[in-house]
């Protein structure tokens, strides 16, 4: 259910997560047993790590009442990929789970629409951590321009709201966890810029 769960995974993440705790020598022949019986697929990133996800008879063997939604991903652009290796890798680096779209909403309701259409139109995502709501900002590569919009976004929902929100700003170099630590100096809310070493 963990791959279903995340739609694509590498074998690290499985790892992670406990679903495999032997050697990796080990899990890659339970991978290939998997994958020979078609209940798993495969693809490789540019830097030659596999992630997997399931075929249509995977989701039917774990009792997925769409598992036909696979067929959906399985010709998915590396962008898509990565937004899902990525959102799984943060989850489990804080031991958090993501909350569904509409609890956030219910959790909003005070913002103007405005507001609320930019913060569900992106592909931000939303936990709760030390009973704070908080909203994960992946920067793959966007413009600084983009990054400080989001900022003025989340400045702009009402002061109670903004008291109980941390956005979160994950980047992936030194130099870009500066620069938005500098966009972000005059925010109206309160903004962690977190920089993460995985590798794609």
């Amino acid at each position: 259910m963990f791959i279903a769960k995340w739609r694509f995974v590498t074998l690290e993440q499985l790892f992670k997560a406990g679903v495999f705790c032997n050697a990796h020598n080990t899990a890659y022949k339970r991978l290939l047993v998997l994958r020979r019986g078609k209940f798993i697929n495969c693809g490789q990133l540019s830097n030659g790590r596999m992630y997997y996800y399931l075929t249509p008879r995977g989701g039917e063997a774990v009792g997925l009442t769409v598992p036909w939604y696979s067929k959906i991903y399985r010709n998915a652009g590396v962008d898509v990929v990565l937004k899902h290796l990525v959102a799984c890798d943060f989850a489990l680096a804080l031991g958090v789970e993501y909350l569904p779209r509409r609890e956030v909403l219910d959790r909003l309701m005070a913002a103007d629409y405005d507001v609320l259409a930019g913060c569900f139109r992106s592909s931000d995502l939303f936990f709760e951590k030390d009973g704070q709501l908080n909203v994960l900002v992946v920067d793959y590569q966007y413009s600084l321009k983009y990054l400080a919009e989001r900022v003025r976004l989340y400045s702009r929902l009402p002061p109670e709201v903004r008291g109980q929100l941390v956005v979160n700003f994950l980047v992936f170099s030194e130099t870009r966890q500066k620069r938005v630590l500098q966009l972000a100096a005059d925010a109206g809310v309160r903004v962690k810029v977190l920089r993460a070493n995985w590798k794609y």
